[in-house]
C-alpha cells in the first residue's frame, strides 16, 4: 500500500494559531508535510463568522503557502429535506464561492471546478430531492453568473458506512455527482497519513465517480484544529481533484 498527500480541513480560519504557531504551520508539523489541500466550509456571502471561509483573512495565506482551497457546502441540517430548500442552498453556495474569489481568478483556474456537499450522516442523511436541487442550482448559478466561463460541479462528504447517502448518487441514479470525499476515521485527534486501503475507503454502494480523498482522523488538537486527511493515491484521481481545486488569489 502507500500514502496519499497530505490533506486538511477546519472550522476555523487558517490565520488562527495554536500555542502562538500559526494553523498551516502545525498541520505541517503533524502531517509530516505542508498540506498540498485545505477544507473550509462556505454558506452563503452575507455569513460571517469563524466557522465559514474568511476570504479576508484566509486568501492571502493560503495563497503564500501554495495550498489549494476546498469548498465544503455547509448546510448539515438541510440536506435531508426539500428539493427547494436544495435549489436555494445551491444558488447560496455558489454565489458564496464567488465573491469569495472573484470570477476572473476562478474563470482562470479551470472551466470545472468543484464543491463538496457536507453530508453529516443520520438523522441527515442525504434526500435526493434535496441533492436534486442543490446540484442543479450549483451548476446553473455559476455558469450564469460567470457567463459561460466555469461551472461548479457537485461533489459528496460522507461517512463510508452511511450507505443511505451514497445511494441516492449511487451509479444508474441519473443525479451528477463528480467525486466522492469519504470520512473514516481509523485514528483519533493527530495522525500522519495511513496506507490508503481501498476496502477500508470505499462505500459500500456501487458509484461511477471517484473517491477522491479520505479523511482517516479527526480532530488533531479538538474543535480549533483541523482533520486530517489524504488524497487518493490514483493517479488520475489526485489530478481529477487538485485540477478542480484554486490556489486563492492575494
Amino acid at each position: 500500500m502507500a500514502t496519499g498527500k497530505v490533506s486538511a480541513d477546519s472550522s476555523v480560519v487558517v490565520t488562527s494559531t495554536i500555542g502562538g504557531k500559526p494553523l498551516i504551520d502545525v498541520a505541517r508539523d503533524e502531517l509530516g508535510s505542508p498540506p498540498v489541500v485545505w477544507g473550509r466550509y462556505f454558506t452563503g456571502s452575507a455569513t460571517k463568522n469563524s466557522v465559514v471561509y474568511r476570504p479576508d483573512l484566509e486568501n492571502e495565506a493560503l495563497h503564500a503557502a501554495g495550498i489549494r482551497l476546498l469548498p465544503i457546502a455547509r448546510q448539515t441540517d438541510r440536506v435531508s429535506t426539500t428539493n427547494q430548500h436544495g435549489r436555494a442552498d445551491g444558488h447560496m453556495n455558489a454565489d458564496a464561492f464567488i465573491d469569495a474569489f472573484g470570477i476572473p481568478a476562478l474563470a482562470a483556474a479551470g472551466k470545472e471546478l468543484l464543491m463538496f456537499l457536507d453530508v453529516e450522516g443520520p438523522p441527515h442523511s442525504l434526500a435526493a430531492s434535496y441533492y436534486r436541487g442543490w446540484a442543479s442550482a450549483l451548476q446553473t448559478r455559476s455558469r450564469d453568473r460567470s457567463n459561460g466561463k466555469f461551472v461548479i460541479r457537485p461533489a459528496i462528504y460522507a461517512t463510508q458506512a452511511d450507505d443511505v447517502t451514497w445511494r441516492v448518487v449511487q451509479h444508474g441514479s441519473g443525479l451528477t455527482c463528480v467525486a466522492g470525499w469519504v470520512a473514516r476515521w481509523r485514528k483519533r485527534g493527530c495522525a500522519k497519513p495511513l496506507d490508503w486501503d481501498p476496502a477500508i475507503v470505499t462505500p459500500n454502494v456501487p458509484l461511477d465517480f471517484p473517491i477522491v480523498m479520505w479523511q482517516y482522523s479527526d480532530e488533531c488538537h479538538g474543535g480549533d484544529g483541523f482533520d486530517c486527511n489524504e488524497i487518493s493515491i490514483v493517479p488520475e484521481d489526485e489530478r481529477f481533484l487538485l485540477q478542480r481545486l484554486i490556489i486563492p488569489p492575494k
